[in-house]
């Protein structure tokens, strides 16, 4: 243990003899000891603080309009910019004040460079786009944005404290202004300011800023998303008195009963002057919903602070029976903080929105304001399909308003803090937040354990908390997600525990039923599961007892929204409804992540005009003969419509394209059908590889020539059902013997990536190549005619792509190499339709049916601060889609409370053989800032008895059947039809009537259904020994596909039968197999 002290000693010596030495260099000469430190956080910042708006009067202040401050300039808009591939790249002068900015373009800030034409749009998992080796990033490609932007500062700035502040930059800066060195941060969705006063200068003024798109701190937001860089939050420059208020702390403490409050204030003071100064105030008002006033005497002692010290001053009042802030009623109260100079003039005025709130974690249960509250909840991403992260305000209040609609109450900020206003309208319109620290470290989760990067985890969670901690929408905290379960979790929640005592609750997002020895943290307050079944979370988690673990439990991801999806939800929420401890979950996840691309196509020359897509950053450059299309290397490939002539099978294939390789960056797949089917791929620097395959693959391999590189070649593979050949420049450099047929998998053809390995979890590059001539024949071409092809040659092949012309389609929207279909919401914010269910499951109110015969309903209230009389209750008599009846009906049931309501439907005379429903609709009855008027948020639909039908006419007076025993079948026979059922299966075989067949084919039984997008998953099902087909994926389908579900063999056992007055019954007793499935079919022919 001494050892492994002293060891953890001299490491941490050695990270501070590295910042040290970092501080005294240049930034562009000692880039790497910045950007690959994680000791290395920010340099030269403030410590992080409620966003601030200072105004010189109380009555400015509350208004909040930016553009009445005198102390914010915005620097949103348009900045100069440079961009390189790596940092060896840079203009190392960009940031001097006369440097020349001719050579920069424009981009908008805030905003993604990726979405505005630099650089590659990568989408990733778990994995890192490149490979994993905390903390160092590839030096090869980690491109690099150069900032500028000159600005003016105001005549009212003078004599002012000034900071700039940027609000969110991935993944790390540096920053300079007017040519000076300011700072450095990393910590892509947390805020960073800096003091430039010293820097500032009357008039003109440039800041310039270096972005780095991977850090040391890529490594803690490996989140499951698009990887895009660049200044993607708001930046601004805010100036504020010498002495000023520069962070604040309001909390809200309930009485036992839930009534008074009692309202407290810290308030941090910093003398900036240099001089000592003595006699201010703070002075706090608070304000109701109607502006009317609550409190206006609350006023602090006198302070003295020396030069460049700073104060907390505390504040307390009683405040009677305010109203309470929840997702059902958001009441918001104004607070206003005023800092008074000695002579009592108002030096600075602030003004914030709070709520009365109080969260509690009792025997097991989450409450808030004293109810034990159910969640509701989706995860969200910061997510635009045109802007990437940047996030408008226009955009966050249409989500939100649908989570409204769609009795969503809570959302899980995935994977990292929101942007401020997210916040400012989750508090308006009644949002529970779980705010997320911006830690995921998901493909190396080991570093959690390690204390050369506790500083990175907790960094960014305090300035998370600080910056949100006053907003009464957060209702619990999040230490991050699939970051590891080492002791970084633990420092994480307990610096927000320091920093927000107010909130008991600290979850973290990585729980699951896989690793109970790490599962839960010991540390949390809140625990999972994480994707359990319904089963899983009643037995391990709703009937845990309090004395094996006192914690509520809340899923933070369930149910993952993955194409066609959610189905069991309401057997989840009849568990979470039944159990106190069982909180809820947040859904993965809200939004869809695609981005709105063009379809961009080339033609096919061979004469079956199969379309060839164009994806990522391609381009068409000069080719052999013609154009070619050229991969950068990055997330770029071409890939063929899977169009059944391509699903190529036997022993006859040629593939043949021409190829300029560029530099070798580790992935060289030129052209692939998966894995399996056959391809051809640069294995390393020297050797080419040809294969064909079924459920095992052979290849022949060559030695690459010494001009390889930058050079055109042809390749060719050929197979012709004895021989794997490959050849080089129309010479065969090698061949194998080999007679397996090829088998077809699911795999579109690509060029330059593998479909079945190289997706979403891909740590590598693609391949760094251009391409001409690309052909596919279903048969032997001899090498000759492919150097030099016909019309006649390219008509006869599969596929023959010429890349001559590319042409631009409609748009589409773009999920990246693997990406899935994941969102309740399509990215352009249009409503899926399993947002529907979720609107059900988890409705406010529920209705059944307890007594037909008097009109008797049962209604739940499930709401937890709002009567039903607050609502519109309609119901209606419904015959098969036409309304019989309807009306409305009164109710006032208080919260969370049942109770039993007649509803006037009776009498009616049912028609017999029809369907009668009950239906009760909930409704607003008052217009909502998410709704208007008569918007429906909960029904019922109950069904009553039928009154059974006279049988059909045309079946009275029949002849009884009669049965017929033959070799093969056994037949029952009418009057006009004939039923034959196999003796060897036991499965209807035929059906007549009036002599004509009515089944094209012996009845089957079928237990298959077509996979949904959460089936084809590709995750672990090859590596976990589970029985799978090799060349199919890694989804759960393989496994079915595995077992021969999808082609089952049935045998029948017995056959029995019984001949009653006017008809046969038959029992068929058969079992089918690919595993050893048994059926009981019983068969009654109709009755006269």
């Amino acid at each position: 243990m001494n050892h492994l002290k002293t060891l953890a000693l001299i490491l941490l010596l050695n990270f501070i003899l590295q910042n040290a030495e970092a501080q005294h260099k240049p930034f562009l000469d000692n880039i790497y000891d910045y950007i690959e430190n994680p000791q290395m956080i920010g340099l030269n910042q403030q410590e992080g603080h409620v966003p601030l708006l200072p105004f010189t009067s109380l009555e400015k202040a509350f208004v909040n309009a930016p553009e009445q401050s005198s102390g914010f300039l915005s620097l949103n808009g348009k900045w100069k910019f440079l961009y390189c591939v790596n940092p060896e790249g840079i203009n190392r002068e960009f940031y001097q004040p006369r440097f020349n900015e001719k050579g920069m373009t424009e981009i908008t800030v805030p905003g993604n460079w990726q979405m505005q034409g630099f650089g590659e749009k990568i989408f990733r998992n778990v994995s890192q786009p490149f490979k994993a080796d905390p903390p160092h990033i590839p030096r090869d490609y980690n491109p690099v944005g150069s900032y500028r932007k000159t600005f003016t500062v105001p005549s009212e700035f003078k004599d002012k404290q000034l900071f700039l502040h940027f609000e969110g930059v991935s993944s790390a800066y540096f920053l300079w202004v007017n040519g000076q060195e300011v700072g450095y941060n990393q910590g892509a969705n947390e805020p960073a300011e800096f003091d430039v006063t010293k820097l500032v200068k009357p008039g003109k003024n440039t800041v310039s800023v270096m972005v780095f798109q991977y850090s040391d701190g890529t490594y803690n937001e490996d989140q499951d998303m698009w990887r895009l860089a660049g200044i993607f939050r708001s930046v601004y420059l805010m100036a504020t008195p010498k002495v000023h208020i520069r962070d604040y702390y309001v909390t809200t403490d309930l009485d036992e009963k839930y009534d008074n409050a009692t309202l407290q204030v810290q308030a941090e003071v910093e003398n900036f002057s240099d001089q000592p100064i003595n006699g201010y105030q703070v002075k706090v008002t608070l304000l109701d919903q109607n502006n009317l006033p609550v409190l206006t005497d609350l006023t602090s002692e006198k302070i003295t602070l020396d030069k460049g010290e700073k104060t907390t001053i505390r504040l307390n009042a009683a405040v009677k029976s305010p109203l309470k802030w929840s997702d059902e009623k958001p009441n918001l109260y104004h607070i206003g903080f005023e800092l008074i100079d000695p002579v009592g003039l108002t030096t600075e005025a602030l003004a914030d929105r709070i709520g009365f709130k109080e969260v509690e974690i009792r025997h097991q249960v989450l409450y808030v304001n004293g109810v034990a509250v159910k969640l509701n909840g989706v995860n969200s991403h910061m997510q635009h399909p045109d802007l990437g992260h940047t996030m408008d305000v226009e955009t966050i209040r249409k989500d939100f308003y649908l989570m409204k609609q769609f009795n969503i109450n809570c959302v899980r900020t995935c994977h990292y803090p929101p942007v401020k206003e997210y916040l400012k309208l989750a508090d308006e319109l009644g949002i529970y937040i779980v705010d997320e620290t911006g830690d995921e470290a998901h493909a190396t989760e080991y570093i959690s354990n390690m204390p050369e990067w506790t500083k990175s985890y907790v960094e960014r969670a305090q300035k998370m908390v600080l910056r949100d901690r006053n907003h009464p929408s957060i209702i619990f905290w999040s230490a991050g997600n699939e970051s590891g379960s080492g002791f970084n979790i633990c420092e994480v929640i307990a610096a927000g525990k320091r920093l927000d005592p107010s909130r008991p609750g600290w979850m973290y997002g990585g729980n699951d039923l896989d690793h109970p020895g790490s599962n839960p943290i010991k540390c949390e307050d809140i625990i999972g599961p994480r994707y359990g079944t319904p089963f899983e979370l009643k037995v391990f988690y709703g009937e845990s007892p309090e004395e094996i673990d006192p914690r509520p439990s809340f899923m933070d991801e369930y149910l993952a929204a993955t194409g066609n999806s959610l189905g069991g939800m309401d057997e989840y929420w009849d568990v979470i409804y039944q159990y106190p401890r069982c909180i809820g979950g947040a859904i993965w996840d809200w939004v869809s992540p695609g981005l709105r691309e063009r379809y961009i196509s080339t033609p096919d020359a061979s004469s079956n005009n199969i379309s060839a897509a164009l994806m990522g950053k391609t381009a068409l450059v000069a080719g052999k003969t013609g154009q070619a299309v050229q991969l950068t290397g990055t997330d770029t490939w071409v890939e063929l419509y899977r169009d059944p002539k391509l699903d190529i099978s036997g022993k006859a294939l040629t593939v043949s394209f021409w190829v300029k390789p560029r530099e070798w960056n580790g992935n060289g797949t030129f052209l692939s059908k998966g894995f399996y089917q056959f391809g051809v791929e640069q294995t390393n620097q020297k050797e080419l590889e040809f294969y064909v395959g079924n459920k095992k693959r052979t290849s022949v391999k060559t030695v690459l020539p010494d001009n390889w590189q930058d050079n055109w070649h042809l390749v060719t593979g050929i197979y012709n059902g004895s021989l794997l050949q490959i050849y080089i420049d129309g010479t065969k450099k090698g061949e194998t013997p080999c007679t397996l047929t090829i088998e077809n998998k699911p795999f579109a053809i690509n060029i330059g990536r593998n479909p079945e390995i190289e997706a979403q979890e891909n740590p590598n590059h693609y391949s760094n190549a251009s391409f001409d001539q690309v052909a596919v024949f279903d048969k032997v071409i001899p090498v000759e005619e492919l150097l030099n092809p016909t019309e006649a040659t390219k008509k006869s092949a599969v596929c023959w792509l010429d890349f001559d012309e590319q042409k631009t389609n409609s748009e589409f929207f773009s999920m990246g190499v693997g990406g899935r279909t994941y969102g309740m919401i399509w990215p352009d914010r249009t409503v899926q339709p399993e947002l529907w269910q979720v609107k059900k499951s988890a409705q406010p109110v529920s209705v059944k049916l307890t007594d037909e015969a008097k009109g008797e309903v049962e209604i739940w209230n499930r709401m937890y601060f709002t009567n039903t009389s607050e609502l519109e209750a309609i119901w209606q008599l419904q015959c098969e889609g036409s309304v019989v009846k309807e009306g409305t009906v009164e109710t006032s049931i208080p919260a969370l409370s049942k109770a039993n309501l007649m509803i006037p439907y009776l009498p009616f005379e049912k028609e017999k053989g029809k369907e009668y429903f009950l239906l009760l609709s909930f409704r607003q009855k008052q217009d909502k800032p998410w709704a208007k008027k008569g918007f429906e948020i909960a029904w019922d639909q109950m069904p009553l008895q039928i009154t059974a039908a006279q049988p059909e006419e045309s079946i009275l007076g029949l002849k009884a059947p009669e049965l017929l025993d033959t070799d093969q079948a056994i037949q029952v026979k009418g009057s006009n039809f004939l039923y034959s059922f196999s003796k060897t299966t036991g499965s209807l075989a035929s059906v007549k009537f009036d002599g004509t067949e009515l089944l094209k084919q012996e009845m089957d039984l079928n237990v298959w259904r077509a996979p949904l997008a959460n089936d084809m998953d590709q995750w672990t099902v090859g590596a976990s020994g589970l029985t799978h087909l090799p060349g199919w994926g890694l989804g759960q389908s393989n496994i079915w596909s595995a077992l021969g579900l999808d082609h089952l063999t049935t045998k029948a056992d017995r056959m029995n039968w019984t001949i009653e007055p006017g008809q046969i019954i038959l029992t068929i007793e058969s079992h089918s197999w690919a595993g050893e499935l048994s059926t009981c079919l019983l068969y009654t022919s109709p009755s006269p």
